[in-house]
């Protein structure tokens, strides 16, 4: 398979957007919207995260460390982009989006996972998380917003 064929085919794969945050051992803070997370198991409870090798917050997901992961409901697209941008990068804690004070979490989220890493795999270009969930917090109805086909889902 080629890679275009490939891309074209992932293309048509809806995902649930999240923004992973991790705060460093410096209390540096990190963020990346991600639409490759996933559950792992429920026994227990663990996901996991690919994160591309060139996602400022790769260094800060090791063994140990705790990070969020943030899913997004369908008003915080402007977070996403935020997230994902690389220009805007020094400035996506700049806002009133966050709760820093101990592992950073986006405010009025779909759902905020909490987590410590476990493992992680070198793969190519990225970093498989391997992480078990400490606890979560969710908003009371559906709301989540949602990417395929390069953009927004309705």
């Amino acid at each position: 398979m080629s890679k275009e064929q490939f891309i074209i085919a992932m293309r048509f794969l809806a995902s649930s957007v999240s923004v992973i945050s991790a705060k460093d051992q410096s209390g540096n803070l990190y963020a990346m919207t991600a639409s490759s997370v996933t559950s792992l198991t429920i026994d227990p409870p663990s996901v996991l995260v690919c994160v591309n090798n060139g996602a400022s917050i790769y260094d800060a997901l090791t063994s140990g460390e705790n990070l969020c992961i943030n899913i997004l409901q369908k008003t915080q697209q402007e977070i996403s982009n935020l997230c994902s941008s690389k220009e805007l990068e020094s400035k996506r804690f700049e806002n009133d989006f966050w709760d820093i004070e101990n592992i950073p979490f986006i405010k009025n989220a779909q759902s905020n996972i909490f987590c410590k890493v476990e493992e992680t795999i070198a793969y190519h270009t990225h970093k498989i998380v391997i992480a078990s969930v400490g606890r979560s917090q969710s908003a009371d109805k559906f709301n989540t917003l949602m990417y395929a086909d390069g953009g927004y889902l309705d």
